[in-house]
């Protein structure tokens, strides 16, 4: 019984292997704070307040979470929005 148990947990432990690096990581290009107030002073991204606006979405924003990142080639607001429930969910706004 200890054999055969010691045998699953290898099979397990190398199909996690196997997966983790057959998949590789999608490494994805953030802006600091710095960078974000730099492009949107010289017009190459809109404000968040903006992008809210022109998309329509739906309740609070968790603004602290804000953060610009670059996603198939264009700047993107990712933010998380509380909707009424108090429930949060991850949102994509276009930054350009």
């Amino acid at each position: 019984m200890k054999q055969k148990l010691t045998l699953v947990a290898a099979g397990v432990l190398t199909l996690g292997l196997a997966f983790g690096v057959a998949a590789p990581a999608v490494a994805q290009e953030c802006l600091s704070k710095r960078e974000i107030q730099q492009m949107i002073d010289n017009g190459e991204l809109v404000q968040l307040s903006q992008a809210i606006a022109q998309s329509g979405v739906d309740g609070k924003i968790i603004s602290s979470q804000a953060r610009v990142c670059m996603v198939g080639g264009q700047w993107e607001w990712q933010v998380n929005v509380m909707d009424e429930y108090g429930e949060s969910k991850p949102v994509s706004l276009p930054a350009q």
